[in-house]
C-alpha cells in the first residue's frame, strides 16, 4: 500500500508540475492553445469537409453545389478583402489559410450551431474558419440586387477582421473589442455600420462587466456591438490606428487586457470607461438610428 500511495504522491506532483508550466511557461501554453484551437477548428468544418472545394490566394474555400457559378467570384471578392484589412490591420498569416465556408441557406447555420428558428446570421468565425451566408440566400433584397448588395455590405471584412485579431493575439481579447474593432474596420472599407432602433447609445447602457462576461447573452445585441464599436472608436480617437496596432501588439505578447490597457494608452479600467462615456456623448453619431426607425 505505500508503494500504491508513493505513485500516487508522484503522480499528482507530476499532474502540479505539468500545470505549473503550462501556466508559466509561454511555451507550454502556446502548444496548448494550438492544440485546443486545432480542436475546435476540426469541429467547426466538419459538417463541410465533404463540400466543393476551391484554393484562393488566401482561402480555403468551401460551398455547396447551389453556388458553383459563382464561388470563384466569392474567392476573389474574399481575397480583396484580406488586402483591404491588412491595409489597417497588418499581419502575415503564413501557411495558415482559414477556411471560407459559403452556407446556402439560414437553416443550415441554424442546424450546425443548435439556433431556434428566427435566428440567423450574415457571418460568423469561429477557430480559423469564416462562415458566412451566401449572397443567393439574401431574400430581403431584390434578386438581382444581391450580389452588389453583398460587395457593398457583405460580412466578408468583418469576419476576417475577427480572423486577424485571433491570429495576432493568440485569442487573447475580449468579444466586446473583437466585435468592435471588427466593425470599426467595417465602417472604415466599406462605410457601413449597423443602426438600429435599439443600438442608440441613448438607451440604457450596458456596464463594462457585462460587457466582459456575457456579450453574446446581452438581451440587446444591436445595443451591445454598438457599444463595442464605440468603445474601441475612442481608443482610436485617443492614438489612432498606430495605437490600435500597438494594443494588438501587446494583447499578443499575451499581456492581460486591461494590462495592456494601461501600457498602451495610460488609463486603467475604470479610467478608460469614464473617459469614453464623457467622449461618447459628445457625438451625435452614437445617437443616431436607422432612418426608416425599423429594428
Amino acid at each position: 500500500m505505500a508503494g500504491v500511495q508513493l505513485k500516487r504522491h508522484q503522480m499528482r506532483l507530476a499532474v502540479v508540475a505539468l500545470c505549473f508550466l503550462l501556466v508559466t511557461s509561454p511555451m507550454f501554453s502556446n502548444l496548448l492553445q494550438t492544440a485546443w484551437q486545432g480542436i475546435v477548428a476540426v469541429s467547426a468544418r466538419r459538417h463541410y469537409v465533404q463540400w466543393s472545394a476551391l484554393e484562393t490566394e488566401y482561402f480555403r474555400l468551401r460551398y455547396s453545389p447551389e453556388d458553383e457559378d459563382i464561388a470563384a467570384w466569392l474567392g476573389s471578392e474574399a481575397d480583396a478583402a484580406v488586402k483591404q484589412v491588412a491595409a489597417i490591420l497588418p499581419h502575415q498569416s503564413g501557411a495558415k489559410r482559414p477556411w471560407l465556408v459559403v452556407v446556402p441557406d439560414q437553416e443550415t447555420f441554424q442546424e450546425v450551431f443548435g439556433w431556434s428558428d428566427g435566428t440567423g446570421a450574415l457571418g460568423v468565425y469561429l477557430a480559423d474558419t469564416v462562415k458566412i451566408l451566401t449572397p443567393r440566400a439574401w431574400d430581403w433584397v431584390g434578386e438581382e440586387e444581391r450580389l452588389e448588395q453583398f460587395v457593398q455590405k457583405g460580412p466578408l471584412v468583418h469576419e476576417y477582421t475577427h480572423f486577424v485579431l485571433d491570429l495576432r493575439t493568440r485569442g487573447n481579447y475580449t468579444r466586446w473589442f473583437s466585435e468592435g474593432l471588427s466593425q470599426i474596420v467595417e465602417y472604415q472599407v466599406l462605410g457601413y455600420e449597423w443602426l438600429e432602433a435599439g443600438s442608440s447609445l441613448a438607451n440604457t447602457l450596458y456596464s463594462l462587466d457585462e460587457l466582459d462576461k456575457s456579450f453574446d447573452e446581452l438581451p440587446n445585441q444591436a445595443l451591445a456591438y454598438r457599444q463595442g464599436l464605440s468603445m474601441v472608436t475612442y481608443m482610436e480617437h485617443l492614438k489612432g490606428l498606430d495605437g490600435l496596432n500597438r494594443f494588438i501588439d501587446v494583447l499578443g505578447e499575451q499581456t492581460p487586457f486591461y494590462q495592456a490597457l494601461k501600457q498602451v494608452y495610460g488609463l486603467d479600467r475604470e479610467e478608460f470607461i469614464n473617459g469614453w462615456q464623457k467622449w461618447h456623448r459628445e457625438d451625435y453619431r452614437w445617437f443616431r438610428v436607422r432612418e426608416d426607425g425599423k429594428n
